[in-house]
């Protein structure tokens, strides 16, 4: 009976493309970067829609002062990785009525983009909180009003923004 070492088994050259590679170092020659295929053949508007985005609060009822907690999810739908090119460099935003992270201040984000890069079917899960408090100075706060209020999240995408949203609403009694 031949051993394996003597029958060349695993010995590969260029010119058999079915036998192995012999100093290959780790690296696959078959290796294909599915984020950069995914990129290049698939349009900004497309990755736009492959992400779901969701918000949900713990209650739907709040008293004056009290921290609100909620989670954001994003999940990509599509069974191939999806990179978004977002407008500054934090990936996704959250407001209250309108206010960037329940502020009245303009928030000054540097005019850079990055990326947020989503696996196969990956899905994100983000927690945070809101102190209840609008800041409406450098140095002042104030307690949100009595009413309904709404939480909006979002990835401020180049293009197709408007698919990257997601809002719910509360009370505060």
């Amino acid at each position: 009976m031949r051993r394996v070492y003597d029958s060349e088994a695993l010995r590969r050259d260029d010119e058999d493309p079915f036998s192995p590679v012999e100093n290959d170092e780790g690296a696959s020659r078959n290796h294909v970067n599915w984020t950069n295929v995914s990129h290049a053949l698939v349009p900004q508007f497309l990755r736009s829609r492959a992400i779901a985005v969701d918000v949900q609060t713990s209650k739907d009822r709040y008293d004056p002062g009290e921290e609100i907690h909620f989670g954001v999810t994003f999940y990509n739908r599509f069974p191939l990785p999806v990179t978004i090119v977002t407008e500054t460099p934090k990936p996704w935003r959250w407001a209250i009525d309108g206010n960037a992270e329940g502020s009245e201040l303009s928030p000054n984000h540097p005019d850079e983009r990055s990326l947020f890069r989503f696996g196969r079917s990956e899905r994100k899960r983000f927690r945070r909180s809101w102190s209840g408090r609008v800041r409406i100075d450098q140095r002042e706060w104030r307690e949100a009003e009595r009413g309904e209020h709404t939480l909006t999240v979002g990835i401020d995408a180049v293009h197709g923004a408007e698919n990257l949203r997601a809002e719910t609403t509360f009370h505060i009694e």
